[in-house]
């Protein structure tokens, strides 16, 4: 009788044994296939969130050229899912310098000193009045051109911009100094490691992911177009997007983009033309417009073939930091520049 019930409890236990060394597979297979395909997981959930947000930039900036160049006041509503991205202001990133003579007659230099004063010269002293305008006031200033720089002291909240037109005494516009200082969106979304963030500004789209630098994919498109009697024409659009406040996350964030109102900043002749950009979302941006839209003429240089280029060329040094301006071989140069103003509210 002793030996039967010994026999019985080895086959108990060999049984306990074999359920446990199952279970011990089991797990060790599952927790390798999980250390396998984890980092599959991981990337696909990225990828996804990355779509995404790529599809909200997609449908934002929709809005922002729907709603663009339409009057102040008119406005669109659009509703997003942000589940795993958020929507940030990007205040104040970009700053243009656009400056130009409108006739062939004078040359106008101006120099801004800071927010509220500059200086000019105008080189056959025709100048004989100024005006100075802001986004919320505007100033005129009688003045006496001379050999020697001249300065003005307008004291007007310039910010977001500030334009500065010159006249003759017979009341034609010599010339006009802009800046403008714009604004975007940012959308980050969180992803392995970090952060995936897509800048929206001045229609550039710019991208940064944690591994990687800002990268244009993008970039603001300066147009020139060839018309029938020969002369170019230049045409830009800039676009000043400000967020009140970052939107919340959900799966149904409504948000409204609304007009300011366009403003035509230049339209007709242009003479020596000199086009300043600085983006101050980081320093390796502006090397990279530079390289966009000096592709052409960086290929033309060392073909050795600039004597017949026509297009877009340095102001002066050949790396851009000057400006930028565009060669016609002396035809005429038409501007068509607009900047369209918007806001975005929850």
């Amino acid at each position: 009788m002793r030996r039967q019930s010994t026999a019985k409890d080895d086959d108990a236990v060999s049984e306990i044994l074999g359920v446990i060394m199952m279970l011990a597979m089991v797990v060790t297979i599952m927790g390798g296939v999980w250390v396998f395909l984890n980092p599959y997981l991981v990337a696909f959930n990225d990828n996804t969130n990355w779509n995404s947000a790529s599809n909200i930039a997609d449908r934002v900036e929709d809005r922002f050229d729907v709603v663009g160049d339409s009057p102040d006041g008119t406005g669109t509503r659009q509703a997003l899912s942000l589940k795993s991205s958020s929507i940030n202001p990007a205040n104040l990133v970009e700053e243009w310098i656009i400056a130009s003579d409108l006739t062939p007659n004078e040359v106008v230099n101006v120099i801004e000193l800071n927010a509220s004063s500059f200086e000019f010269l105008a080189f056959n002293e025709t100048v004989t009045s100024i005006s100075v305008h802001t986004s919320t006031e505007q100033t005129n200033f009688a003045v006496t051109s001379s050999y020697e720089w001249s300065t003005i002291d307008h004291d007007l909240d310039s910010e977001s911009y500030l334009i500065i037109d010159f006249y003759n005494a017979a009341g034609e516009h010599v010339h006009r100094w802009s800046r403008f200082v714009l604004s975007g969106i940012s959308i980050s979304t969180a992803i392995d490691g970090g952060m995936n963030q897509i800048a929206l500004i001045n229609d550039a789209r710019i991208t940064k992911d944690p591994s990687t630098p800002w990268s244009i994919e993008e970039a603001p498109r300066l147009r020139l177009d060839t018309l029938v009697d020969g002369s170019t024409r230049l045409s830009l659009v800039l676009t000043d997007v400000r967020l009140v406040e970052a939107l919340g996350n959900g799966p149904n964030v409504g948000f409204k983009v609304e007009s300011v109102g366009p403003i035509q900043l230049f339209t007709g002749e242009s003479y020596n033309l000199n086009i300043k950009v600085k983006n101050t979302l980081h320093s390796v941006i502006d090397p990279q417009y530079h390289d966009v839209w000096l592709n052409d003429y960086t290929i033309n240089r060392a073909a050795g073939t600039l004597g017949e280029f026509v297009g877009i060329t340095p102001y002066q040094r050949a790396s851009g930091i000057d400006g930028l301006t565009v060669e016609t071989q002396g035809q005429a140069l038409s501007l068509e520049i607009d900047v369209r103003r918007l806001v975005v509210n929850a």
